[in-house]
């Protein structure tokens, strides 16, 4: 590999320009509930993205496909009421909606694009529906007076009720001050509209929440024909009345930012083994945020590279690589992350006890020189695809011990404080079982083989997790006080059971560790993350 050419590299300078048309989104939230999380993501006016039930909900998409870029496919899509900045046929067109059930009211069936008609689910004002365990109750919106020229007459438009593990969930739509929105009862979550002369005042909007008191309360669809609504001012009038309603302000009508310029310093020595140079490329933006990411390509550990190192490195590939991982650490760029691309050695020249070596090498090297990287020490992330997402999550529950004696780079710590991974593997001992008819097994032994050293130990005809397969799989140090996790993978993947990504989140709740699981559909070996979930993660987690 070119990194082992006996001398330290120096670097080299270059500026890259980051397609960064989208707009820089609100933090999402998390509603902890008895079974999966609740995630509120603000997008634009009156549109929003929830997760739910592991499902993705759009509501209203609105102003553009570029705000949800990077975002998991919806699942279900709500859409209030027929006036554009509700049902954007644009936008609408836009999404992928390959798998999506519609929830609207008759009006807006009407005027559906005909490719959603056979996906509408029809709900007038006061019926249910029920998908994914998720109950949907459509809730009247309408102005007052009740008058047959109002702009949101009564029984068109449908505001939602959501109710899912005990949680209820209110999305106003475009509606007055009415009585059903004062008559709704344990409310946890409401998204309440205020813009005159279309809607609400400040002062209506404050009288009807201090009415029905949610718990959590979002303003949103603010922007009126003069500019935004006081929401300062409401949250002001609500905090009055009472101090029971916790209102969160967003901003929901971000602009989109400028190209992100990158400073790319290639082949960046983070240590060095019989004389040879381990080597990285740091990729800065010119905005930082602060945060540093640890990035690990996936490469069968070596096994897909040639065994006499006369190739390129694995950062080459990953600059070269814009459809899969690469896209997603350029689109974290964007969003002000320092990326480190690290090479490692590979097998079988090497087994897993070297490799791992240098990757935990790699974050000393980083930590130790945090000043001059602009990051923050304490806070460091690890971002990996397939081989490369096991040695991070290796990163996220290993640690060197620090030894007193130590000075430098090696009196730090390996540790990473969070990790999201992309088709991971966390158990290396569990394949080659009859069951996995759909794995690619051959594949697997070969991989493994050479970067352990021997196959697994057997028992019961099995193998078991023992030995140095033990001493290599992340699942086997999971611990209280561990790195946050945020894991994806594919029920259909060919390479690694979806088995081992649901043990290792089961362990790692166990051990009260801080995880989220998505379970991505026939996405094979390949699964797609949300790029907004990921910057979240990381922002909650690495953020001072």
């Amino acid at each position: 590999m070119k990194q082992f050419n006996g001398y330290f590299f120096l670097s080299i300078c270059l500026v890259l320009l980051l397609n960064s048309g989208k707009s820089q989104l609100p933090y999402a939230d998390t509603i902890k509930t008895g079974k999966s999380d609740i995630i509120v993501q603000p997008v634009f006016h009156g549109a929003l993205v929830l997760k739910v039930a592991d499902k993705t909900i759009y509501v209203d998409p609105y102003n553009g496909i570029d705000a949800y870029e990077g975002m998991a496919i919806p699942d279900l899509i709500l859409i209030t009421d027929i006036h554009q900045d509700h049902l954007d046929t644009a936008t609408l067109n836009a999404i992928n909606s390959s798998k999506a059930k519609c929830i609207v009211p008759q009006a807006v069936a009407d005027k559906l694009p005909a490719k959603f008609k056979s996906k509408a689910i029809i709900l007038t004002n006061g019926k249910t529906t029920t998908e994914f365990g998720i109950s949907i109750e459509a809730i009247p919106m309408y102005n007052l007076p009740e008058e047959a020229n109002s702009r949101h007459t009564k029984g068109r438009g449908n505001g939602y009720l959501l109710t899912y593990a005990g949680k209820r969930i209110y999305i106003s739509g475009d509606t007055e001050d009415i009585i059903e929105m004062r008559s709704l009862k344990n409310i946890d979550v409401a998204f309440v509209c205020m813009n005159q002369p279309f809607t609400m005042t400040i002062q209506q909007a404050a009288s009807a929440v201090l009415e029905f008191k949610p718990k959590i309360m979002y303003p949103y669809h603010y922007r009126n024909m003069e500019g935004f609504s006081d929401v300062e001012a409401f949250k002001r009038i609500v905090e009055e009345g009472s101090k029971n309603i916790d209102v969160r302000i967003r901003n929901w009508y971000a602009e989109k930012p400028q190209a992100v310029k990158v400073m790319k310093s290639e082949t960046i020595s983070y240590g060095t083994f019989s004389g040879m140079a381990l080597t990285m490329d740091i990729y800065t933006p010119d905005k930082p945020n602060g945060i540093g990411l640890i990035v690990i390509p996936g490469s069968a550990f070596g096994y897909a590279y040639s065994t006499t190192y006369n190739q390129p490195s694995m950062t080459q590939n990953f600059a070269s690589d814009t459809e899969y991982f690469g896209k997603y650490v350029n689109q974290l760029l964007g969003r002000g992350y320092t990326a480190f691309v690290i090479n490692h050695r590979f097998a079988p020249q090497f087994r897993y006890t070297d490799i791992l070596g240098d990757c935990q090498r790699a974050v000393r090297f980083i930590r130790y020189h945090s000043k001059k990287y602009g990051i923050d020490p304490d806070h460091i992330g690890a971002f990996g695809y397939s081989s490369g997402a096991t040695l991070c999550a290796m990163l996220g529950v290993t640690d060197v011990t620090n030894n007193a004696g130590n000075t430098g780079v090696d009196s730090v710590s390996s540790k990473v404080q969070s990790v999201v991974t992309l088709a991971a593997r966390f158990e290396l001992s569990e394949f080659n079982r009859t069951e996995d008819v759909m794995i690619q097994n051959p594949i697997i032994s070969r991989v493994l083989l050479n970067y352990i050293g021997e196959l697994p130990m057997v028992e019961n005809g099995n193998y078991v997790l023992k030995g140095k397969y033990a001493e290599a799989s992340p699942i086997t140090y999971v611990d209280k006080g561990d790195a946050s996790f945020l894991m994806y993978c594919s029920d259909d993947d060919p390479l690694v059971p979806h088995r081992q990504a649901v043990a290792m989140h089961r362990k790692l709740v166990n051990n009260g560790v801080d995880v989220r699981l998505n379970s991505l559909k026939k996405q094979g070996h390949n699964p797609v993350p949300d790029i907004h979930e990921m910057d979240n993660w990381f922002l909650k987690y690495l953020k001072k």
